[in-house]
């Protein structure tokens, strides 16, 4: 193993020791651009069109597979940042286009399906009909309802998450006049607090309308709607079942859209009555809500209010309830709204006209 020398260096050495002068930088050679300018200039333009613009850039990157990196790269990157404003810029014209100018409306004004139609079906039937009588002459005064809510970007009415039913009590020169479970339109815990003024309704053509909301009842699940005329002089006036006629065992027929099958027509008796509350054998789901029970003539019986789930009560068998339609004829129990009173004042009158000819021609 050999030795290394020490070598010794000495202040006075290393205070005569001279730092060579620093030497010119060399210039490094400068490229010229990949992207020429005018190219840059032209392609500026399609951020204004992006779908144009990425088939451009689809096209070039095809183009630019066999040449130089630097050249690609450039190219590539060029590409990103135009595509990005193009995106930035498209999605903001999009939100301004659709926050002040009005989308295509999903909701009519209007019921044009009952406004062209100039006959309605004569009620009370003479002699009792058959289910499929039923169906086919009342199915068409049943309506599907949903509670309102607002487009949030729009503040367009938009359907509810949920459905019910609803029925046709009068048509005249005015408008339309619905019943309905006042819970379909205001929620199951409804309120005096919490209320709607409107809600969608629509008939078997599925177009969805506006209507208001005219009264409520003060202690019943029960609602009127009304809808005004555009066109057309059909007229209607639906039968209310006479009290003294209506009795448990009575066959009677339920309308409405279970699970949202729509316009579902069930049948059964009514199992018992207790004052205002019917309970029946008629099968009813969610969706059944609000809708007529119907006696073999027509009339209307009651309207659909609520069951007993039988995952909340096993023991629950075919247990459903259904309001008493004789309580429209007691006005001094409903909340009225705009031209509520008028409405079911015009109907109560139309039907004890009826009542009274039909109890003259019985005699």
């Amino acid at each position: 193993m050999c030795e290394m020398d020490k070598i010794v260096i000495s202040p006075v050495e290393v205070a005569e020791t001279v730092v060579p002068a620093e030497q010119p930088t060399r210039p490094e050679p400068k490229l010229a651009p990949a992207v020429s300018w005018w190219a840059k200039a032209s392609m500026s333009v399609l951020v204004l069109v992006l779908p144009l613009l990425c088939l451009v850039a689809i096209i070039l990157r095809v183009a630019m597979r066999n040449l130089p990196p630097r050249t690609r790269h450039e190219w590539t990157a060029f590409l990103n940042i135009l595509l990005v404003i193009s995106g930035l810029l498209t999605s903001a014209t999009t939100v301004a286009l659709l926050s002040f100018s009005p989308l295509p409306g999903v909701v009519a004004s209007g019921l044009s399906e009952l406004d062209e139609r100039a006959d309605f079906p004569h009620l009370p039937a003479t002699d009792p009909m058959s289910a499929r009588n039923v169906s086919q002459t009342l199915k068409p005064l049943v309506a599907v309802i949903s509670p309102v809510r607002q487009s949030w970007l729009t503040h367009q009415a938009l359907q509810g998450s949920s459905i019910g039913a609803g029925t046709l009590l009068q048509a005249n020169d005015e408008g339309y006049l619905f019943l309905t479970a006042r819970h379909v339109v205001d929620g199951p815990a409804f309120s005096v607090e919490k209320t709607s003024t409107q809600a969608l309704l629509a008939m078997a053509s599925g177009t969805w309308a506006t209507a208001e909301v005219v009264a409520r009842h003060k202690h019943l699940d029960l609602l009127l709607l009304w809808i005004p005329r555009e066109s057309g002089r059909g007229v209607f006036a639906q039968p209310l079942a006479p009290q003294q006629l209506t009795s448990e065992g009575q066959t009677v027929f339920v309308i409405g859209h279970p699970e949202g099958l729509r316009f579902t027509l069930s049948t059964g008796i009514i199992s018992r009555i207790d004052g205002d509350t019917i309970q029946m054998s008629a099968p009813v789901s969610p969706g059944n809500s609000g809708g007529p029970v119907f006696d073999d003539k027509g009339n209307l019986v009651a309207i659909v209010t609520s069951m007993v789930d039988k995952h909340g009560d096993p023991n629950a068998e075919n247990l459903n309830f259904s309001i008493r339609a004789e309580a429209l004829r007691r006005e001094s129990d409903w909340d009225f709204d705009k031209v509520g009173r008028k409405r079911l004042a015009q109907y109560l009158a139309n039907d004890s006209t009826r009542e009274t000819a039909t109890q003259a021609t019985s005699h």
